[in-house]
């Protein structure tokens, strides 16, 4: 029952942001909620940002109101979305949702979102979801002692800012938590973990849904209300899976199928490091930045990325599938998709640097010759 469980909450998340989206776009242009375009911005004219209203809508009534259905006429008891347990969860979510929405409305200081969200964090894992050891095949299991709580508090950090900083781009951010929300939940049905199974899979209608009016051209973007808790939800959503055996190496998978948004996260913190500038600073150097340097389009772009996300989907279902028992194998099978996605992430800086170093050139030798 539990498979027909997720597909209800899925089709009733994707329903209800078909429904509330047109409205939110609506209201964003009476109102004029406008996300306006400058000099590191894509899109070239105002586009309600809004579109996380409709997300995290969506999602908290699919989760609440299916589950109560189902167990009115099936009795079934493996989920309860009143449970005490998922308050912390629940609290956490609001949380980032609301300090989301206020920095659509007014430009927060990056010190204080970065607060709030160590706060949210925070209540998470007070509720008890926390990494507290590090399991390696053949080796040993070392607890982490005092650590577990900071780590896994910039674990979720570090997720939520993730998904905000590639979300730059129509269809981009919400793709990426699109695959990412499916993945994690069919392993969570493969572990016979119900709750985040329904989780992400009301996350993942809900995206579905926003989707639909934010491929290219978009009529609607999500804003920070949407990529901060989406990323948020997609960093606590293996945590409730792994918070009986709490160990480290239970987020490889995540890891991976969210290695798209850490790539550029990890790649936009050093650049910024090595010139400089504050790590929060905005800049126009991101993945899809560089490729559309390279003179991808728009729907080209998402077709490499989507693509990415689907290998990288497949990847972490098929290992926690036990295709291949031996866990050394599948830690390594890991490890080398990740050192192939941060060659194939240098090859694309080198290439665009390169083109960059070419372009420089010929306008140096144009602008001698009209001297």
């Amino acid at each position: 029952m539990e498979p027909l469980l997720v597909v209800a909450v899925a089709a009733t998340g994707l329903v209800l942001n078909l429904i509330l989206t047109p409205s939110i776009i609506r209201i964003s242009h009476h109102f004029r909620w406008y996300d306006r375009p400058n000099h590191r911005k894509i899109h070239k004219v105002m586009i309600p940002r809004l579109g996380g209203v409709g997300i995290f809508t969506s999602f908290f009534l699919s989760i609440i109101i299916v589950p109560i259905v189902f167990n009115a006429f099936f009795n079934i008891q493996s989920y309860n979305s009143l449970d005490i347990r998922f308050l912390s969860i629940f609290l956490g979510f609001f949380i980032i949702y609301l300090l989301g929405l206020m920095d659509d409305f007014v430009s927060l200081k990056a010190i204080f979102k970065l607060l709030i969200q160590i706060v949210a964090a925070s209540v998470v894992t007070a509720g008890g979801y926390v990494v507290n050891k590090i399991t390696l095949p053949y080796i040993g299991t070392f607890p982490l002692g005092v650590l577990a709580y900071p780590l896994t508090i910039i674990w979720i950090v570090g997720i939520t800012n993730a998904l905000n900083l590639v979300d730059g781009m129509d269809g981009l951010g919400g793709g990426i938590a699109a695959f990412a929300s499916f993945s994690m939940g069919i392993i969570s049905l493969i572990q016979n973990e119900v709750a985040p199974a329904i989780m992400a899979f009301a996350l993942f209608g809900a995206i579905i849904g926003f989707l639909k009016f934010n491929f290219p051209p978009a009529k609607i973007f999500m804003g920070d209300s949407g990529s901060l808790f989406l990323g948020f939800a997609l960093a606590v959503l293996p945590l409730m899976g792994i918070s009986r055996a709490g160990s480290f190496s239970a987020l490889l998978i995540p890891i991976t199928v969210l290695m798209v948004p850490i790539i550029d996260t990890l790649a936009a913190i050093i650049r910024r490091i090595k010139k400089r500038t504050s790590i929060a600073a905005p800049d126009k150097e991101h993945i899809h930045h560089k490729l559309l340097d390279l003179g991808f389009s728009e729907k080209k772009i998402l077709a490499v990325i989507y693509s990415i996300c689907l290998y990288l989907s497949v990847i972490s279902i098929s290992i926690t599938s036990e295709i291949m028992p031996d866990k050394a194998i599948n830690v390594f099978i890991v490890l080398i998709v990740w050192i192939g996605l941060i060659l194939g992430y240098g090859i694309l800086h080198l290439i665009q640097s390169k083109k960059r170093e070419l372009k420089a050139k010929n306008d140096q030798i144009e602008k001698s010759k009209t001297g």
